[in-house]
């Protein structure tokens, strides 16, 4: 039962962002470079959350746990890639914005990239660990 009333909530939230998102783009007019490393953030988020909610709910229609220990093990190594990843985004974002381009990097561009690099290797590498069942 607790599963299934985590599941419901993630389905909700995922929901509530997605047309919060969408009502965001409707109402934005131009975009932005800077709004756009946010809305493509949001929509890397929110496409992790759903595979990982509908990998639970089809573990749940075949009676299984709607996580195991693997999928516990799986998550908990794509957490520790995603922080890692985000770690050395944090340094070395800056530095090669201004080695490559002479530029310094403001500080909310830099907190995207951060949340960008750590959500894309949170979301390849535990897609990928899933995937190869160790």
């Amino acid at each position: 039962m607790k599963h299934k009333l985590e599941i419901v909530l993630g389905i909700g939230i995922a929901a509530a962002v997605i047309v919060t998102l969408l009502f965001y783009i409707l109402n934005a007019g131009t975009i932005e470079l800077s709004e756009l490393f946010s809305i493509l953030i949001v929509i890397i988020l929110v496409i992790s959350a759903v595979y990982i909610l509908w990998d639970r709910i089809k573990n749940m229609r075949k009676g299984f746990p709607a996580q195991d220990e693997r999928l516990k093990i799986t998550n908990y190594r794509a957490c520790y890639y995603g922080f890692i990843a985000s770690i050395w985004s944090a340094v070395g974002a800056p530095l090669l914005s201004g080695i490559l381009f002479d530029y310094e990097l403001p500080g909310h561009y830099v907190t995207a990239v951060v949340v960008l690099c750590g959500g894309l290797a949170f979301m390849i590498s535990y897609l990928y660990l899933a995937l190869k069942g160790k």
